[in-house]
């Protein structure tokens, strides 16, 4: 039996996970040792600034974790590594 405040739960999170949310978030589960926002936009074809926007989405809303950085190859700046969190939904 499902409890209603699981069901509160689910209808809080599953709108938020879905259209380029859930394929960046997707992605980056494909990563499990971790990527870069840089690297998911290059190795994938994405533009950056999209990735980026949804990238800081689900680090605010705790579906992916910043693991530790590294320089980035091209642009030899500081970059995040992130990785997905253990999450239900």
């Amino acid at each position: 039996m499902i409890t209603e405040t699981s069901r509160q739960a689910y209808k809080k999170i599953k709108p938020f996970l879905n259209g380029k949310r859930k394929q960046i978030y997707e992605l980056f589960k494909a990563h499990p040792n971790g990527a870069t926002r840089q690297e998911i936009a290059r190795w994938y074809m994405l533009k950056e600034c999209g990735v980026c926007g949804r990238v800081n989405e689900l680090v605010e809303r705790g579906y992916l974790i910043e693991i530790g950085s590294k320089k980035d190859a091209i642009s030899g700046c500081s970059t995040s590594i992130l990785k997905p969190t253990e999450r239900i939904a």
